[in-house]
């Protein structure tokens, strides 16, 4: 046996730190404290930053503050909002001016804990298959494409499908344009069958002629569930809506899907149908009932469907009441999302969607800047609420708020800060149409001082596990002033920028 000389228990030592490096590359990160600086490439995140805000027109004078998120995944649940025991900035924000910056702070780390879920490179949901209908035209605009939208939830992140199918028809299209997009499709990493629609159906029999596109699709025999979308749906959180059909026996016909928000339309509608942009889940053996009936029948004197509608979502609802035993299954964490004008009270409500909806018509948002995160803490933190000691509130990747004058209301009711916009509810106020469906609603706090928000921006993958996420308040965004309180440019006001970088 060797001598236990001093030598040898520092070559022991010396040994041991050998292999932490060795199998925990991200050592500094990994161990580092609470409350102390965070190494980082300094100068990669300065680039980042600046090219992201000079695209956007914002600075070089901005206001500026940082902090480095570590996520802990140790709870049982997800949450729709923790509180912790620290205040997110500790120190005030600063006066920088981002051009003559050379490093970038990026502040202390401090930890929150979630529930572990699965990131998307992570997910395996080939038992599924997707189906939408559009025009040429809309896959195209880059206001309305979806490519990276369905890039976060149809991929691994990395250029690889998640094993879902995606049947695209186009509707009065030609062969070049139908081998472009399955070209940008394929270069997406989106498992992708493109065809043309049926110039002789109008938009309603169209979406209904997806159904028997997926049913006779060469896959169909190993899908499980076969879903229609609009092009402008979204799945925040793929793996658990996966996980949630799972209650669902594929052998036997199921027609899933949800309601309308609006309580008014629900019932001038009479009828309990599930509305198309929400999403809407059929087995095998209800899509085989779909196809064997004769929904898109005519009336040789009107020319209109005997199961008259004039959209898709209903019209498949008739030919499934008049041909089958057929009823919903409502599922109320899919989302037909219509509401108009600012959506932060429902993204800030720290609900867990497994769909959203109308994000680029009736309301604005960017879900695929929001789901970056998911690559570092997985899909289920995505829009998961922190509330901090000194009255901030992450609603993660899609914004950071705070409130000047203390949390002092129900952060679990929602913010009403949307609207009908221009389909009035008539007697019926916007209170009580939306909440028969959210529940009641907490008043709206734009221009009243007491609420002040940092919308994303923009968010990259830094490397494993690793996000970074730069939020935004403008200065001219008269939401964040107590009625007739906005700054003027003589004021010398600054845009103020938040970036939170998420490790594990």
């Amino acid at each position: 046996m060797l001598p236990r000389t001093p030598l040898h228990r520092w070559l022991a030592v010396a040994f041991f730190l050998l292999l932490a490096f060795w199998f925990h590359p991200t050592f500094t990160g990994e161990f580092t404290e609470p409350g102390v600086p965070y190494s980082s490439n300094s100068v990669d995140d300065l680039s980042y930053v600046k090219k992201l805000l000079n695209d956007n027109k914002v600075g070089p004078e901005i206001e500026y503050a940082s902090r480095i998120v570590r996520y802990v995944p140790d709870m049982r649940e997800r949450k729709s909002i923790t509180e912790v025991d620290q205040e997110l900035f500790p120190t005030s924000f600063k006066n920088i001016t981002i051009t003559k910056e050379s490093v970038l702070s990026t502040g202390t780390i401090v930890d929150l804990h979630i529930k572990q879920s699965p990131r998307p490179d992570q997910v395996d949901v080939s038992d599924m298959i997707f189906a939408a209908s559009t025009t040429y035209g809309r896959f195209t605009d880059p206001n309305t494409s979806p490519i990276k939208e369905w890039t976060r939830w149809l991929t691994n992140g990395n250029g690889q499908s998640n094993g879902a199918g995606l049947i695209l028809a186009l509707f009065n299209t030609t062969s070049e344009n139908l081998t472009k997009a399955a070209k940008t499709l394929e270069d997406a990493g989106i498992n992708a069958t493109v065809l043309p629609s049926s110039n002789e159906l109008d938009m309603a029999g169209r979406y209904v002629d997806l159904v028997q596109m997926m049913y006779n699709h060469p896959t169909r025999p190993n899908r499980k569930y076969l879903v229609l979308i609009d092009d402008d749906t979204f799945f925040p959180c793929i793996s658990n809506f996966r996980k949630t059909l799972s209650r669902y026996n594929p052998d036997k016909p199921y027609y899933i899907g949800t309601f309308t928000e609006r309580a008014d339309w629900l019932i001038q509608n009479r009828a309990p149908f599930a509305y198309g942009g929400g999403g809407i889940v059929l087995t095998t053996p209800s899509a085989k009932q779909i196809v064997e009936a004769p929904c898109l029948a005519k009336n040789n004197e009107t020319g209109r469907y005997i199961l008259d509608s004039d959209q898709g979502d209903r019209l498949l609802y008739n030919c499934l009441t008049v041909h089958s035993s057929l009823t919903l299954t409502y599922l109320p964490t899919l989302h037909q999302h219509d509401e108009f004008g600012d959506p932060a009270g429902i993204y800030e409500s720290g609900q867990l969607f497994h769909s959203i909806h109308h994000f680029k018509s009736w309301h604005k948002a960017t879900p695929e800047r929001t789901h970056v995160v998911a690559d570092a803490c997985g899909e289920e933190c995505v829009f998961q609420r922190f509330q901090f000691k000194d009255d901030f509130i992450i609603s993660n990747g899609y914004s950071v708020a705070h409130y000047p004058d203390g949390i002092n209301f129900d952060p679990l009711q929602m913010e009403e800060t949307f609207d009908w916009g221009k389909h009035d509810a008539g007697e019926a106020g916007a209170e009580v149409v939306f909440s028969y469906y959210f529940g009641s609603l907490r008043k709206s706090l734009a221009k009243t001082g007491r609420k002040q928000s940092w919308e994303i921006l923009g968010s990259r993958k830094e490397g494993d596990g690793r996000v970074k996420q730069v939020y935004l308040k403008r200065w001219s965004d008269d939401r964040w002033y107590k009625e007739g309180k906005t700054p003027v440019i003589a004021d010398d006001p600054r845009d103020s920028v938040v970036v939170l970088t998420w490790i594990p």
